[in-house]
């Protein structure tokens, strides 16, 4: 899962423009997108999250505030990917463009990977490979029919909105159950600020949470009654994942464990 992963983030940064419209130029790609990465082994479904800013021919993104993972596979979601590195959450990629032809290198959480592709447009689509794997989800759940550490499949990836909207819900947070109205404000430069309302048996008011928007990840951390609260939230636009439009699924970044869902108001 970790080579996919890779592989399909190194993909990823060739859908970008100059001027971050999400469109493709001959020169460099920047932009914020979301790549969706199925395998055909695992069933898994990868979400890669990247914000890019480009350089002459070169982009490049790093650090939870440009490159954030998400895996889902067989109902479980696991923040950071489903094999991450030795420093979780701590993922690049570099990316230089020749015409339509790109290569890339993508480091997840401290494992490093390179490749190539082509692009069409403002979105891009392939299929990918991967042999000799030791991450243990390719190596201890391998089908029938692949050698252990294979992993193969393919992926669309698209250009997404900023983030912004008021979503409401219940959230398990450190100090229990709270009702919560998130109102999201997303900058030009993808910093988000988050205003959190709470009603609960502890939390309770109006908190400041700041941070980033990467592609459809909220990303962001603030003090709340004195302790520090750290939220990622996917947005899902279609309800894809979540079953529902317009929601937010949030993870208590903390302990990467599922705080709720928040519905759009």
């Amino acid at each position: 899962m970790r080579i996919r992963i890779a592989l399909l983030a190194l993909l990823l940064a060739f859908t970008f423009s100059c001027s971050g419209s999400s469109k493709l130029t001959n020169s460099a790609v920047a932009g914020a997108y979301e790549f969706v990465v199925t395998s055909n082994v695992t069933g898994g479904v990868t979400l890669v999250e990247a914000n890019i800013a480009a350089n002459g021919n070169q982009s490049s993104a790093g650090g939870t505030n440009q490159v954030q993972i998400l895996t889902l596979e067989k109902k479980v979601w696991y923040v950071n990917g489903i094999c991450p590195g030795s420093t979780p959450g701590q993922n690049s990629l570099t990316a230089r463009v020749a015409g339509n032809n790109i290569t890339v290198a993508f480091n997840e959480g401290g494992y490093v990977f390179g490749g190539g592709g082509s692009i069409t447009g403002s979105s891009i689509a392939g299929d990918y490979s991967v042999s000799g794997s030791t991450c243990p989800d390719l190596v201890n759940e391998v089908q029938s029919g692949y050698p252990a550490g294979t992993d193969i499949g393919g992926f669309v990836g698209n250009p997404v909105p900023a983030l912004s909207g008021t979503f409401a819900g219940s959230l398990n947070l450190p100090d229990g159950l709270a009702n919560a109205a998130l109102t999201l404000t997303e900058d030009p430069d993808s910093s988000l600020t988050v205003s959190a309302q709470l009603t609960g048996p502890v939390d309770n008011g109006t908190f400041s949470l700041t941070g980033s928007a990467v592609g459809n990840i909220m990303f962001v951390s603030g003090t709340v009654n004195g302790q520090t609260l750290s939220l990622l939230g996917y947005f899902d636009k279609v309800g894809a994942y979540t079953g529902i439009s317009n929601s937010i699924l949030v993870f208590d970044y903390g302990t990467l464990s599922s705080a709720g869902l928040l519905l759009k108001q």
